[in-house]
C-alpha cells in the first residue's frame, strides 16, 4: 500500500536497488512491483520454524521470462555471482513453458533438495492481465503449492534445514538463488502473508476469500 513496512513484527525491510509500486492493489491500495536489478530483503528472525508457509496476490509479467519469487537460501561463497546451493532454505521462482509461466518450489531438507513441481497445474496465462492468489506450504512430511485456492503440486518432504538461511529475498532470486538466472520479478505483488505453520487447504481458501 505504497510502502514496504512489515506490518507484524516491524522488521527492517531493505530496498535493494529501486523497487516500486503499480499504482493499483488486488483489492484497493498500492502493490508492491518489482524493477531490474530490485528487491526486497528482511532477516529471517522468527520465520526459520518447522513449518512455514506464504501467501500472496501475484500479476505476473512475463519478462524476463524466468525469474525468483521469495527466497530463502544459505549463502554460496564460491559462487557469489552465480550462487545456488539448495540443501537448505526454499525457492519460490517462475519460469517459461512458452508463452506461460510455470511455477515451482524447491526446497532443502540438509542433505538433499527436494521439487514441487506441478506442470500444467502450476501454470498460468501472464497474458489475461489476472491476479493470481499463491500459496505454497512446507511442513515435516510434504510441500504443497496453491494456484487460486486449488492445489498445483505436492509431494513427500522430509522438513526444512534452515542452515545458513539468514535473510529472505522478496521479489527476485538474488542473492542467494542466482546460478540458474533467476533474477528479479517484475511483477506486481501484493498482500504478502508468512506464517510459522503449515495451513491447510481451507485455511488457505479462508485468506484468499478474506481478500
Amino acid at each position: 500500500d505504497g510502502d514496504y513496512a512489515e506490518k507484524v513484527g516491524n522488521r527492517t525491510v531493505t530496498e535493494v536497488g529501486t523497487p516500486g509500486f503499480s499504482g493499483e492493489g488486488f483489492s484497493g491500495g498500492n502493490a508492491y512491483m518489482g524493477a531490474a536489478d530490485s528487491h526486497l530483503e528482511i532477516s529471517t528472525e522468527g520465520l526459520t520454524n518447522s513449518e512455514f508457509s506464504a501467501t500472496f496476490w501475484y500479476k505476473a509479467n512475463p519478462v524476463p521470462n524466468r525469474a525468483g519469487i521469495l527466497v530463502i537460501g544459505p549463502e554460496d561463497s564460491d559462487n557469489p555471482d552465480a550462487q545456488n546451493i539448495r540443501t537448505s532454505g526454499f525457492r519460490f521462482f517462475r519460469e517459461a513453458s512458452g508463452t506461460k509461466q510455470i511455477f515451482k518450489l524447491n526446497a532443502g531438507s540438509g542433505d538433499a533438495d527436494s521439487w514441487f513441481d506441478g506442470g500444467a497445474a502450476a501454470t498460468i496465462d501472464p497474458a489475461s492481465g489476472e491476479w493470481v492468489f499463491m500459496a505454497f506450504t512446507i511442513s515435516g512430511i510434504e510441500c504443497v503449492c496453491y494456484i487460486n485456492g486449488e492445489v498445483a503440486a505436492q509431494g513427500e518432504f522430509p522438513g526444512i534445514d534452515w542452515t545458513g538461511c539468514d535473510i529472505l529475498s522478496i521479489g527476485s532470486g538474488a542473492p542467494r538463488f542466482t546460478g540458474w538466472e533467476h533474477y528479479s520479478d517484475l511483477s506486481a505483488l501484493d498482500e504478502l502473508r508468512l506464517y510459522n505453520k503449515a495451513l491447510t487447504l481451507v485455511e488457505v481458501q479462508n485468506v484468499m476469500n478474506s481478500d
